[in-house]
């Protein structure tokens, strides 16, 4: 008896509340950068983090409330992108609790990285880490769970989305790309464990269908008659 597998828990489509959740995280993003940008409310200062006022001043909360602050709407733009669709995958397939608050705390670990290689008075903003911490995760998580395709073509899947979307064309001196590195670094072993924990979880979603024997040929008939 043959089995194959049709279903896995990514066949799932997200719902309306995941597109709502999607939308609001993003509308989030945006009235921050305009509270900021017409200095309703003087963000960058309060809430940028560089090295100096992160471990010479004690201030450790910035490392969390930075990933929040972006340069200006070009950067702004560039990272929404991303985080929208990404936020979209994991409000459906791993909710609240990993999203968004174990990816806040991804977000702090990774500024803190970062911040520690960087000279003391360079300010670090934006979600571009954490955007990489959560596209290497499900980039992960796809090649873990969707078995009903091949390994290698998973693989080159995963591989192809990455160099596409995440790595850069063009090197731009403003641009963190320690974050960038750090951020992937670090979602890759998140997604394995995460689907080692919850394998037993993620299992129960697949569907199995058994196929049908294949019938012998006359001449096999002949044979074994």
């Amino acid at each position: 008896m043959k089995l194959k597998l049709v279903k896995t828990l990514l066949s799932r489509k997200p719902g309306h509340p995941h597109f709502l959740f999607s939308l609001f995280s993003l509308m989030s993003l945006v009235v921050l950068f305009e509270l900021n940008h017409f200095n309703i409310f003087p963000l960058s200062k309060l809430w940028s983090a560089s090295g100096s006022q992160v471990f010479e001043q004690g201030q450790y909360w910035r490392a969390f409330t930075t990933t929040f602050i972006h340069a200006d709407f070009n950067h702004l733009t560039m990272n929404t992108a991303f985080f929208t669709g990404l936020t979209l995958l994991f409000s459906t397939y791993f909710g609240w609790m990993f999203y968004p608050i174990a990816t806040i705390v991804a977000g702090g670990l990774i500024n803190l990285v970062v911040l520690s290689f960087y000279p003391p008075q360079v300010s670090l903003v934006g979600i571009s880490g954490v955007i990489y911490f959560m596209a290497a995760l499900w980039l992960t998580f796809y090649v873990l769970v969707e078995k009903q395709i091949s390994l290698g073509r998973r693989l080159i899947n995963s591989v192809g989305l990455a160099l596409i979307f995440l790595f850069p064309q063009t090197i731009e001196p403003q641009v963190s790309y320690g974050a960038h590195a750090v951020g992937f670094a670090l979602g890759i072993p998140t997604g394995i464990s995460y689907y080692l924990v919850n394998r037993v979880k993620i299992k129960s979603y697949e569907v199995w269908i058994e196929l049908p024997e294949e019938p012998l040929l006359d001449f096999e008939n002949e044979e074994n008659s």
